[in-house]
């Protein structure tokens, strides 16, 4: 009872199914003709979608944690990164979007950016080079986007720039680095492999998902840093990953002008004091969470399950000396947060039943922590917290398969499982979601395959005027809605539900 392939949209805004898809949606909302055009409506879309932020670290096999250069995630469920991760995930975007265009590392490594390929308004074919992460791009004496190349050969293109570009200095002044950055002269020109993975949901029939628009609780927010055996007080981030542009610079003018209605209802204010945005308002990762009650579906929602019988919502043993389990799968496109049960379990003497996670496809797992395995009711969760405590944890993973197991000696078996609510938390890049906008919104929802006939449905929840609105949608190519608004910032988003029934 399975829904595959799911995925769903606002032909107004960027999708975020995959890099090419975004890069050509922006190039498509932005009405860009030529490649210079292009290049140009990128380097505006990816600086309002993209946030300055800290690398992600994810898990890996030997027990430790790894830089994670995944471009889709990076874009879609991260969101954010320093200069390289922003060099990687935008080469992504550009050469799937059908752009030539090049990661360039500068000055020993120092610095990451990207380069694209284009015709100039001067008639002249080359490089030209964008830095969104740092908010610059330099002219050349034809009043064109400079390369790598040119900036090399004529430093004073950056040390005095030619006007064109109106925050020459960056997002952030005092770490523009421009005396360091710009020197091109000892660069590396990467020729990145594309991937050009899609997002999607595999949802088992009811599951319903929420992605909201605002951040995660700090104590469930995604790492960001290693298991550091600093005190946790002391642990990079430990307020959650978010970025540090902020609306007003410290040359006392408003940055980001032309995105900053797009931002306005997605600010907050942080407790960083790490001269990165000394608690000012700024721009937070989404928080979301898949929830279900597997219990209710009966066993066809299982991927694998022995000796168990479901009756009446209860999963029980199917005899007495008979070891029962039962395995349920969760797949997000989005980076797993944390994983909170609630549970109920009743049963006599001796009765034993038990939780543990895989992350291999059931090959090997490890136990949840459990107040006993003898019956009794009471939740227990996994995440940030083991973690940051070196034990096991399904933070920063993308799939796992959740077990119950349970068995009874009693000839008249009592043993069951009467309540089942599973609740997979995650962290996504609200400023890629598909949000809605004034005037014209073209919604869409589809699911590629769908084992028992299974319905998909969508609601998309704003505020408006103080007003709470809900938009329903079932899977279908297109739905146009008008929202009669001035500004985007008139319309505050608050969710988007996605349901399987």
């Amino acid at each position: 009872m399975t829904a595959q392939g799911i995925w769903l949209g606002n032909n107004s805004w960027p999708s975020n199914e995959s890099c090419g898809q975004f890069a050509q949606d922006v190039f498509r909302l932005a009405g860009a003709q030529t490649d210079k055009e292009k290049a140009f409506a990128f380097y505006t879309w990816f600086s309002r979608c993209m946030m300055r932020g800290p690398n992600l670290l994810t898990p890996d096999r030997s027990g430790t944690h790894v830089r994670n250069y995944d471009a889709l995630p990076l874009l879609t469920s991260w969101g954010h990164g320093e200069c390289t991760f922003w060099g990687w995930v935008a080469t992504e975007c550009l050469v799937a979007g059908g752009l030539k265009a090049r990661r360039v590392v500068v000055h020993n490594q120092g610095h990451t950016y990207y380069e694209i390929w284009y015709k100039g308004d001067d008639g002249v074919e080359q490089w030209h080079a964008f830095d969104p992460f740092s908010a610059w791009y330099f002219l050349n004496e034809n009043g064109e986007v400079a390369s790598c190349e040119q900036l090399a050969a004529n430093p004073q293109l950056a040390q005095n720039p030619i006007k064109g570009h109106v925050v020459p200095l960056g997002h952030h002044p005092e770490r523009g680095n421009l005396a360091h950055r710009h020197r091109t002269e000892d660069q590396i020109f990467i020729d990145q492999p594309i991937r050009d993975e899609k997002n999607e949901w595999v949802l088992e029939k009811g599951m319903e998902v929420t992605l909201n628009f605002f951040p995660e609780a700090p104590h469930n927010a995604l790492f960001a840093n290693s298991r550091s055996t600093a005190p946790v007080t002391k642990c990079e981030r430990r307020h959650g990953s978010h970025c540090d542009i902020s609306a007003i610079s410290k040359l006392g003018f408003q940055q980001q002008k032309e995105n900053l209605p797009y931002w306005e209802n997605y600010m907050w204010p942080t407790l960083e004091t790490g001269y990165m945005n000394e608690g000012r308002p700024v721009r937070w990762h989404g928080t979301g969470a898949l929830r279900w009650k597997p219990l209710q579906q009966g066993l066809d929602v299982c991927c694998e399950h022995h000796n168990a019988v479901i009756e009446n919502g209860s999963l029980k043993p199917s005899g007495s000396h008979e070891f029962t389990e039962v395995w349920y799968h969760f797949k997000s496109p989005y980076l797993i947060s944390g994983l909170f049960v609630d549970y109920d379990v009743v049963g006599a003497g001796g009765d034993f039943f038990g939780m543990c996670i895989s992350t291999d496809d059931r090959r090997s797992w490890w136990p949840l922590s459990l107040k006993s395995n003898a019956p009794h009711y009471g939740t227990t969760s996994n995440g940030q917290k083991q973690w940051l405590d070196k034990e096991a944890s399904v933070q920063g993973l993308q799939e796992f398969w959740l077990r119950v197991d349970m068995v009874s000696h009693q000839d008249d078996i009592s043993l069951a499982m009467q309540g089942l609510d599973i609740t997979v938390a995650f962290q996504h890049n609200m400023h890629v979601q598909p949000r809605l906008l004034p005037q014209q919104n073209e919604l869409w929802l589809h699911a590629q395959d769908k084992t028992n006939g299974e319905k998909v449905s969508a609601t998309w929840i704003y505020q408006k005027d103080g007003e709470e609105h809900h938009l329903n949608l079932g899977e279908t190519q297109g739905k146009a809605i008008e929202i009669d608004a001035n500004k985007p910032a008139d319309i505050h988003m608050t969710a988007i539900k996605l349901r399987c029934e």
